[in-house]
């Protein structure tokens, strides 16, 4: 009994209704955001030649990789049916603690182990403070979101520490992201499909009090999803921070909306229990793509907004029009 409680399959009819795509790696969701992915690159490599050049696929990978580790924890917490606004905010103590520990001599893997640790600790606070506080998701990261900006801003004393080292920085400003971003995606979207804990994630967010009463700890296994939040959020800070070689405490400024963003593209549900790992992956790229997009049209910065709002709102209506598909069937 407590396993059908776990099927997400058993509490929501759409999946029920889908269960054919239950155990495939791209499901009916997610085929929306590959289509436009698909539509935005083949316009770009046919309309813009220095898309097509190997430094422009690189600076795209990197920023999409780093993005997409973000937006992956992102992803795990809004599955549950809470969000995590403080990913931007643990990103950059991340950084700013890696860095801190670099300048003061520590070899770059115990000190990016030091700034995981933090992003782990910023992880632990805000599910701390949701289960055994009981406070609501939101207000708690957008608590969270300004306590660890204030804190990093206080322990570096607003002074960037660079350069970082080399070794680490040849490593962030090459492959690191993008080998990172690949195995962050395949790990958790095996988790998600494959282990008991993924299923239990995507379940809480499809009926946290049937899963309460199969009598398994709802509140232990949002704790951890937030760990993984604070884990991804720190390391895809130390990655922004040795790709720039600089740990500073305002980096990944607004990132939080970003990688929201990216999961909203990516099909996930914002209201939790549907979408998946490779759908918050796809959203990323998504973004990246088209902000680089517009930067090579000549498009400012300032603009961006109206264009990526747009494909939000699409994504919203997107959603929308399925379930109406739904409740007729």
């Amino acid at each position: 009994m407590a396993e059908k409680l776990l099927d997400p399959r058993m509490t929501t009819p759409s999946n029920l209704k889908n269960s054919v795509f239950q155990n495939s790696p791209l499901r009916l969701r997610e085929a929306p955001a590959l289509v436009l992915l698909l539509v935005i690159i083949a316009w770009m490599f046919l309309f813009k030649s220095t898309f097509r050049s190997l430094e422009n696929i690189g600076q795209i990978g990197q920023q999409a990789g780093i993005l997409g580790i973000m937006a992956c924890g992102e992803a795990l917490v809004i599955l549950t049916g809470g969000v995590d606004l403080s990913v931007g905010a643990i990103a950059a103590m991340a950084a700013c603690v890696a860095g801190g520990r670099m300048s003061a001599g520590m070899p770059w893997q115990l000190a990016v182990i030091c700034g995981l640790g933090a992003g782990l600790a910023g992880g632990w606070i805000n599910g701390a403070l949701i289960t055994y506080r009981k406070l609501p998701p939101i207000l708690t990261t957008l608590a969270t979101l300004l306590g660890f900006r204030a804190f990093t801003n206080i322990i570096t004393g607003a002074v960037p520490y660079t350069p970082l080292s080399a070794g680490f920085g040849k490593i962030a400003s090459s492959y690191g992201p993008i080998v990172s971003f690949v195995l962050v995606v395949v790990v958790l979207a095996t988790v998600l499909a494959r282990v008991r804990f993924g299923r239990r994630i995507v379940a809480i967010g499809c009926n946290e009090q049937a899963v309460r009463l199969s009598g398994i700890s709802t509140d232990a296994v949002i704790r951890r999803v937030y760990l993984l939040s604070g884990l991804l959020a720190g390391a895809a800070g130390i990655l922004i921070s040795g790709a720039s070689n600089s740990a500073q405490w305002n980096i990944a400024d607004g990132y939080e909306l970003n990688a929201i963003a990216a999961v909203v593209i990516g099909g996930v549900r914002l209201s939790g229990g549907e979408g998946s790992i490779i759908g918050a992956a796809l959203g990323a790229i998504i973004l990246v793509t088209m902000q680089k997009s517009l930067f090579l049209y000549g498009r400012p910065q300032e603009q961006y907004g109206l264009v990526i709002g747009a494909v939000i709102l699409l994504a919203a209506f997107a959603e929308q029009f399925r379930r109406f598909r739904e409740s007729k069937n």
